[in-house]
């Protein structure tokens, strides 16, 4: 039986596999709800013509003030909704395909997405760390030229940073994730998992104290 949610994601090298960080959060909030789908791969040169295709409007805005068209997207051909971002689309599985597990716990829809708005401020701050991303090499001078202006720069050459400026947007994203972990844990501070071998002495003072290590509930939830 064919699925009535068609998943727009964007796709990679071969072998075409999922790897961008807000397609990857539709495809959990699916699998997490069991929700029967199927995968439509996208060329990210392609994604603007798409979604204008399907009349789903850019939910971002380049630095000069034009549209900016990215994925996720999914068609439900069953309620005919179309939507674009990945937050949407959680509200609305949780409101259309209730059967399952619950994405948001009761009462905390406002919270989790001033938590999500967060988490996107820090991965776009630093999304210059993600540069070895596995694009399709056919694509990637047009990919280059997409990122270039979403960063507001000419090129993708001024994207380009010596190690030592990466160590330094390292600590950086380091110490935004400590602040972030907080929300996982009452107390302050992070579990170890959350941070490279041999990470920064800063990032390294936030991991909880001895006998403590394991992730507290999260947006007092029962688990973590």
């Amino acid at each position: 039986m064919a699925s009535d949610i068609t998943f727009y994601d964007i796709a990679s090298a071969p072998p075409l596999r999922t790897f961008a960080p807000n397609p990857w959060k539709t495809r959990f909030a699916l699998n997490f709800k069991g929700v029967s789908y199927r995968t439509e791969w996208v060329d990210m040169p392609d994604i603007t013509s798409l979604r204008e295709r399907l009349g789903v409007p850019a939910n971002r805005t380049l630095p000069d003030g034009t549209p900016y068209h990215t994925l996720p997207v999914i068609q439900d051909t069953k309620t005919g909704a179309l939507l674009g971002d990945s937050f949407e689309i959680a509200l609305y599985l949780d409101r259309d395909y209730p059967d399952g597990p619950k994405l948001f716990r009761p009462l905390t829809t406002g919270l989790t997405a001033a938590f999500n708005a967060q988490v996107d401020s820090i991965f776009t701050k630093h999304a210059a760390l993600c540069s070895n991303m596995p694009f399709d090499p056919q694509s990637e001078e047009k990919i280059h030229d997409i990122f270039a202006r979403r960063a507001g720069v000419k090129s993708w050459s001024d994207l380009q940073m010596s190690d030592e400026q990466k160590d330094g947007l390292m600590v950086s994203f380091e110490a935004d994730l400590g602040e972030l972990s907080k929300a996982y844990r009452h107390t302050g501070g992070t579990t170890d998992h959350v941070w490279r071998l041999g990470g920064t002495a800063s990032a390294q003072s936030q991991r909880a104290p001895p006998g403590r290590e394991q992730a507290g509930p999260f947006l007092d939830g029962d688990g973590p």
